[in-house]
């Protein structure tokens, strides 16, 4: 595996608590001057999410981090979707991805269904992703392991920098209201709205 020790040491400290440093694509702008092109493709597939059909990119398959990370993500989604369909008491074949399950994505999952609103469980589930990125980054310094993982940690505090609790509530109400006005339902008299 190509070591990157100049940018690697370039890179500013990543901090939970802090704002990115710079945006994410900057990140993969500044590493397509020192990657080769194989690798490079690899950072590129570093992404948050699992695509929809739940495989990974085929470009991940170039790292060990990447693998475990997507197996994390994929279990936490579909823990998600296992619990939120019996909740509504739906179906849920449609929304689990193949994938063996991981035990920290899904206790992840459960505690972020538990939490007393959906800001609290995204900041959950962002706090647990954090630090399961960061333990499969130990050891790793100036490889493409470590520029995935830094990747991904961009991407999760560009993530946290868009959660904010006025717009949540705002758009939560704006969609309420819209169910409401489009719902037929009865008040306590018994008569149509």
């Amino acid at each position: 595996m190509s070591s990157y020790y100049y940018f690697g040491a370039t890179l500013p400290g990543l901090r939970y608590d802090s704002a990115p440093p710079m945006p994410h694509a900057e990140f993969l702008e500044r590493a397509s001057r020192y990657l080769s092109a194989r690798d490079l493709d690899t950072l590129g597939s570093a992404r948050l999410y699992v695509p929809e059909d739940g495989a990974a990119p085929a470009a991940a398959s170039g790292s060990v981090l990447l693998g475990r990370y997507y197996r994390w993500e994929r279990a936490l989604r579909n823990e998600l979707a296992r619990l939120r369909a019996q909740r509504l008491q739906k179906p849920v074949e449609r929304y689990l991805r193949p994938g063996d399950p991981e035990w920290d994505g899904l206790r992840v999952a459960q505690a972020a269904f538990q939490a007393d609103d959906p800001l609290q469980g995204e900041q959950l589930v962002e706090k647990e992703r954090w630090s399961f990125i960061e333990q499969l980054a130990v050891n790793r310094q100036f490889d493409l392991e470590f520029l995935c993982a830094y990747s991904l940690l961009i991407q999760s505090l560009e993530r946290r920098a868009r959660f904010r609790a006025d717009s949540g509530e705002a758009g939560y109400r704006t969609v309420y209201r819209s169910v409401l006005d489009t719902a037929d339902y009865r008040d306590e008299s018994g008569a149509s709205k």
